[in-house]
């Protein structure tokens, strides 16, 4: 895989994991010039932009289409409940009723509780995140961010 499509799924579970378990993300404002300071600025002791981590907090599910140097992947991205996980499958329902079944593989990068861990230790109503590449009708997960059972 491409160098820059690692990043933006590496960039993808980041925000993803602001999202549903709890990281911080830090965001340039553009509309600023350097040495002066707008009221949307990102919180100096955390890290995050008040209106991304927002926006982040509400995000269910989307598909992201990113430029590569061969053409263009896309990913797409869900932060839900897990209704069913296997070796080879996890489907996840998002709170608006979205589902979606994703393979998992050899290159699936899966956490539990904040550790490196495997698809074996992700059980039905845990709460995650998932960021997928798409090929056809095929969502292959990259990332499983679990954040245990629901509260």
């Amino acid at each position: 895989m491409m160098t820059r499509t690692k990043a933006v799924l590496v960039g993808c579970a980041a925000v993803l994991a602001l999202a549903g378990v709890g990281a911080g993300v830090a965001v340039a404002d553009s509309d600023s010039t350097p040495g002066t300071t707008a009221n949307s600025t990102p919180n100096a002791a955390s890290g995050q932009h008040p209106k991304i981590k927002s926006l982040l907090t509400r995000t269910e599910h989307g598909e992201l289409t990113v430029a590569t140097k061969t053409g263009t992947q896309v990913i797409d991205v869900q932060r839900g409940q897990i209704v069913a996980v296997d070796p080879q499958s996890v489907t996840v329902k998002s709170k608006d009723g979205f589902t979606a079944t994703y393979v998992i593989n050899g290159n699936t990068k899966v956490r539990v509780d904040k550790q490196a861990s495997s698809i074996g230790n992700v059980h039905d109503g845990d709460r995650v995140v998932v960021a997928a590449l798409k090929s056809g009708s095929t969502d292959t997960a990259r990332t499983v961010v679990d954040a245990g059972p629901a509260k």
